[in-house]
């Protein structure tokens, strides 16, 4: 790879950290044991699940849109060109994956009583979340409930965990690709600004001297 495509990659890597981080906060397959777990009209519904998912929306969406520079299929087109066979092998089959899920997507599903094709549906549905942080900004995803249906959620969450998985599998491939752990380690926190110098400390004080 040159220097342009690990950077390509290193964009999709930071992005597939934080996938890994909130499919582990998600709990998936103990949603029986998830506090907050209740049925409200014939639908599950689990306290702070948006949030939960939101953790993961935010950046399966910047993998999901192919214009961004951390999405799957940039990265992908260059791992499965890397001169390691077995590596090509890999990053194909996480291709695979992905390329699978979207397939589905393609089709058309009925939603809210209309016909709806699913790569708008999640696009509805990630966006919706993701922007889902603030009164004025909850509107896109009342409006998607309203259109779509209390249905929606689910079928679209599930989706978003499928991509998710296939982010963390051509992850995989991309940290051996760049001889970097799997698990990168938090970056270090910001270090404070350096101490203002004594002899610059109070100068609006000197105008007060005769």
């Amino acid at each position: 790879m040159n220097d342009g495509e690990q950077e390509i990659v290193r964009a999709f890597r930071r992005q597939a950290q934080l996938v890994r981080k909130a499919l582990t906060g998600l709990n998936l397959g103990e949603q029986s044991d998830t506090p907050g777990l209740r049925m409200v009209d014939g639908y599950i519904e689990i306290d702070k699940w948006l949030e939960r998912y939101r953790r993961l929306c935010v950046p399966v969406r910047r993998t999901f849109l192919d214009h961004d520079k951390a999405s799957f299929r940039q990265s992908s087109t260059i791992l499965t060109r890397h001169e390691d066979p077995s590596l090509r092998a890999r990053a194909q089959e996480a291709s695979d994956t992905y390329e699978g899920v979207m397939s589905e997507l393609g089709r058309e599903t009925v939603l809210g009583g209309r016909r709806v094709k699913g790569t708008d549906m999640l696009k509805a549905w990630l966006d919706a979340a993701v922007f889902y942080d603030s009164t004025d900004r909850r509107k896109p995803y009342e409006e998607m409930l309203g259109t779509m249906g209390k249905a929606v959620e689910g079928l679209a969450a599930e989706y978003t965990e499928d991509l998710a998985r296939a982010v963390i599998a051509l992850d995989e491939v991309a940290a051996v690709a760049l001889d970097e752990p799997i698990v990168l380690p938090d970056p270090e926190p910001a270090k404070p600004p350096p101490a203002e110098p004594k002899h610059r400390r109070g100068w609006w004080k000197l105008f007060g001297r005769s």
